[in-house]
């Protein structure tokens, strides 16, 4: 009983120190993050899982884990109304495409989990995927992205706060870098099984036309 006692006491003194926007962040990115946490891992294909996506998993929640705390413990002083917008707009964008994405696969065909070991029988190019060519690892990035934001003047010289807080802007940079790295490596593995099946004619004019991460569509030539 305590140690709840002392979590909730932790957590108050933050959150009291919160303007009603810093809080509304708070909470919209609570909830992008956690519907990232818990519905991809029900809507993968398991059968084609590999030891190397039940690796990732731990090392993305790991990432998201921390930055979510450092935004937490460190929003009331590091993030001003332009950082609270520019990340609202970024979340409003991850949760948007993500969902997007689900609906438009679900007459489809079922997610694949990160490094599966299934070759591609469909390419999908409606819906996100008709704006880029990764909606999913797009719509990721963009939370571990707005929490670098929120937290990228941390060193703020009236922080005295713990671990968290002080070294909040290092700590959401790191995650986005980490799972940067992650979702790069499962996005060339997953182009390269497109390289060698049988959409691979159609795979090469789509991936002229779409931007891997980045909502563009015919852009500079693209």
């Amino acid at each position: 009983m305590s140690l709840i006692t002392d979590l909730i006491e932790t957590l108050a003194g933050p959150w009291a120190a919160m303007s009603g926007l810093q809080r509304t962040v708070i909470a919209c990115k609570a909830f992008v993050d956690g519907s990232f946490l818990v519905l991809p891992p029900i809507l993968f294909t398991r059968q084609a899982m590999t030891r190397r996506s039940l690796l990732a998993m731990p090392i993305l929640i790991t990432a998201y884990t921390l930055s979510d705390l450092a935004v937490f413990f460190s929003i009331a002083k590091s993030a001003d109304p332009t950082q609270c917008y520019i990340a609202l707009g970024l979340l409003a964008y991850g949760i948007t495409f993500f969902f997007w994405a689900q609906y438009t696969i679900k007459k489809t065909t079922a997610l694949s989990a990160f490094f599966s070991s299934d070759a591609p029988e469909k390419l999908i190019t409606t819906g996100p995927w008709a704006l880029v060519r990764n909606p999913n690892y797009s719509a990721y990035l963009a939370t571990y992205l707005a929490g670098f934001i929120l937290t990228s003047s941390s060193n703020h010289p009236d922080h005295q706060h713990p671990f968290f807080t002080s070294h909040a802007g290092g700590i959401t940079l790191s995650s986005f870098l980490v799972a940067f790295t992650v979702f790069y490596q499962a996005i060339r593995e997953e182009e390269a099984k497109f390289a060698v099946s049988k959409l691979r004619g159609q795979y090469e004019t789509y991936k002229k036309q779409v931007w891997m991460l980045l909502p563009l569509t015919n852009v500079f030539g693209r």
